[in-house]
């Protein structure tokens, strides 16, 4: 019998790191992951590619609870590739799991899988992608100069790099700037508890200089005017942000209230 929980997916990349792909998967107590990484020949076993990827592997496998693993072996420095590839898992477990909660962690893995994933990831609404900061290092500071100087000068990892090779533009639309404004509105009103009602909206709008209707009174009826303006007030601005999933009702007040997705576009978009 179903528990009735979701599941938990996560895709994540292996290239030179463990911590960075394995402890999110016990943080967010995922149950499959998909694991991308890239080895000409998988059947090497002291492939440092190998190594790092099977090392992984046995961590996840060491959690103790039954956690799926799907490798793919593709070309993780390929942009392209990468965009493809987390784009299609996504989409394949959208569609096989409903309901499912997907993660996609863009730290860890080549610098293309993090733009790609990161990408794919905006793609797909309700999809969630994580970052993971380093706590400590498997270098010590003073061994840094040991590995990453040459000749008592700070060279770094990479002592040469290839050619800079642009990546493809990929069309992700930026919020109207209207219905962002109009929500820092709504917002700001219910933080100072004023009233949010559709008429004292579409004049807070129309101060803004963001209501675009134009609305002639019909034989100087005032309350005609103000419910045609609420309809409007509906499908212009209401229908929107909840369709954005910026707003929800609170079961409590009734009111609209902005929610974790809205609070994001609000500190992200038109703050001046």
């Amino acid at each position: 019998m179903s528990s009735g929980r979701k599941k938990r997916i996560m895709v994540a990349c292996v290239t030179f790191e463990t911590a960075k792909v394995t402890e999110p998967v016990s943080f967010y107590e995922a149950n499959k992951i998909h694991l991308i990484h890239y080895s000409k020949n998988p059947s090497d076993k002291n492939n440092v590619y190998n190594l790092f990827y099977d090392r992984v592997v046995e961590l996840i496998e060491g959690y103790g609870r039954d956690i799926e693993i799907v490798e793919h072996n593709e070309v993780v420095y390929d942009f392209r590739v990468m965009l493809r590839s987390v784009l299609e898992i996504i989409q394949s477990e959208n569609r096989n799991e409903e309901g499912c909660e997907i993660y996609v962690n863009v730290s860890a893995g080549t610098s293309e899988y993090t733009a790609a994933s990161t990408i794919a990831s905006m793609m797909v609404p309700g999809t969630v992608p994580f970052t993971v900061n380093s706590k400590e290092y498997t270098v010590d500071n003073s061994r840094i100069k040991d590995l990453y100087f040459i000749d008592g000068k700070p060279v770094g990892l990479t002592k040469v790099s290839s050619e800079p090779m642009t990546l493809p533009s990929y069309s992700i639309d930026i919020p109207d700037e209207h219905l962002v404004r109009g929500l820092r509105i709504l917002d700001q009103k219910n933080e100072a508890r004023k009233p949010t009602s559709s008429s004292h909206m579409v004049d807070a709008l129309k101060d803004a200089g963001i209501w675009f209707r134009e609305i002639e009174p019909r034989d100087d009826k005032k309350a005609s005017v103000r419910q045609t303006e609420a309809v409007y007030y509906q499908r212009d601005f209401i229908y929107k942000w909840a369709k954005n999933g910026w707003i929800e009702k609170n079961e409590r007040s009734g009111k609209y209230v902005v929610t974790e997705l809205g609070r994001t576009v609000l500190d992200t978009f038109y703050t001046v």
